[in-house]
């Protein structure tokens, strides 16, 4: 680490990522860094996101330009550090240009479908290849210029997460509303090419992409094997707030049932050919066509359980590994779980089994999604005005279970803007939040009973 150069043509530059903090001994805190200043560019390459700051950082010499919060001066500092030594700066966010917006307009799209007058960032319509790549969101690939796939190929960014929803090249691009979307074969191969895994979802509605269509698209998907990774299929979410949309239904049990068929088909014949199972269904095809979860072999390595494929399976052996260790009688205690309607005839094998426990009782409490409407019926979008809707007053002194994933993630703020206290004191309840997981409802309810 040797000079600090200063400039006074920080008004100049545009792009900054703002510090938020500095590691403690770190490179960054001896050469006099500190939280609030901005960094501009690592060896001239500009600092559009953590991508950037973490691929630029790496070499053994930098020339690192920096904006004074104080002052307003920019440094440029010379450092020598070993390869891969870290500079130590904190960031808050991961992207500090513009995030990529979706240019699509797809038939199923839900940000469409959502209710008025909720938060603005509910309405925005992520399509950003970093977050697919930090976060596991999917993307559709047809906003990338050729600055965009440089990136990717360049710094192999891997795994990639993809909405496919068709292969077939003139549906694809009806179905996205966009030409752009007919490209997905080459987007595919190029991606192949430079050896970068790709996790890919299929969004099923009936009567337009599924049964033979869905065979073809896996067939094609296949080709790209290892390179695409897996495909997961999932049915189209439809809310009660569709008025000037196109017309789209639900699956009925019979193509629920038919939906699962052709995915066990594929399964017998990949499992043998590829050594995984390939493509997988969501749990909601199980949940609607009344049929058991598959077996964890059957999910591989969850690696699309982030699209509630195999979520289930998850909770359910999760809770097995447990229940030997179950006490038999505990303290008198009634205990309610919230939940929304789909999760309940999983919750419903396990609260059965808990009330075996002598001196516990424990109910679920299904709650009805009015605020969305349709057909949505997942507990991740239950709101508070549902939730206080259903309680009413009747269970005021009582203690509520609820998943923490009904609230913003870090704070106690549900999708209508209903906090956790607004809850408690509406209701009269007192609220527990869990993380999902069979332990940690356990771990919930049985702390619960405690003398």
């Amino acid at each position: 680490m040797d000079n600090c150069f200063q400039d006074s043509a920080a008004e100049e530059k545009i792009l900054t990522a703002p510090i938020k903090d500095i590691m403690e001994n770190s490179i960054a805190g001896e050469m006099d860094i500190e939280p609030g200043d901005k960094l501009y560019s690592i060896n001239g390459n500009e600092i559009n996101d953590i991508l950037d700051y973490q691929f630029y950082s790496q070499e053994d010499y930098l020339l690192v330009e920096i904006e004074k919060a104080n002052s307003g001066e920019l440094w440029v500092l010379e450092i020598e550090k070993e390869y891969d030594e870290e500079l130590g700066l904190l960031f808050d966010g991961l992207i500090f240009d513009k995030m990529k917006l979706c240019q699509n307009r797809c038939l199923f799209c839900f940000v469409d479908q959502l209710p008025r007058k909720m938060r603005k960032t509910l309405y925005v319509k992520d399509d950003d290849y970093r977050y697919s790549f930090l976060l596991g969101n999917f993307i559709s690939l047809t906003n990338l210029n050729e600055k965009d796939w440089d990136k990717i190929l360049s710094m192999r960014l891997s795994p990639l997460y993809v909405s496919i929803h068709c292969m077939q090249p003139e549906l694809r691009a009806r179905l996205f509303n966009n030409p752009r979307a007919a490209n997905i074969k080459s987007e595919l191969k190029r991606l192949q090419e430079a050896v970068i895994e790709v996790h890919t979802q299929i969004v099923l509605c009936p009567g337009i992409n599924d049964a033979e269509v869905l065979q073809h698209s896996i067939y094609e998907l296949a080709q790209f094997f290892p390179s695409v990774a897996s495909v997961g299929v999932v049915p189209v979410g439809l809310s009660g707030h569709r008025q000037g949309l196109a017309p789209l239904r639900g699956f009925r049990v019979d193509e629920a049932i038919k939906t699962i068929e052709l995915v066990d088909s594929f399964q017998d014949e990949f499992r043998p050919r590829l050594g995984r199972g390939f493509v997988y269904a969501a749990d909601e095809f199980y949940l609607k066509a009344g049929r058991d979860f598959p077996p964890a072999l059957y999910y591989d390595d969850y690696c699309q359980v982030e699209n509630g494929i195999g979520l289930a399976r998850i909770f359910l052996d999760d809770f097995a590994e447990i229940e030997t260790s179950l006490p038999i009688v505990v303290k008198s205690q009634e205990v309610y779980l919230i939940t929304g309607i789909s999760a309940g005839p999983v919750l419903e094998k396990v609260v059965r089994r808990l009330n075996r426990i002598e001196g516990l009782e424990l109910k679920i409490i299904r709650v009805t999604n009015r605020f969305f409407g349709g057909g949505v019926t997942v507990t991740g979008l239950l709101t508070g005005a549902d939730i206080i809707a259903t309680l009413g007053r009747d269970f005021a002194g009582k203690k509520l279970i609820i998943p923490e994933i009904v609230f913003k993630e870090g704070q106690d703020i549900m999708l209508d803007d209903s906090s956790r206290e607004e809850l408690e004191e509406k209701t009269g309840a007192e609220i527990i939040t869990v993380d999902g997981s069979a332990r940690s409802l356990v771990r919930a309810v049985l702390s619960l009973t405690e003398v």
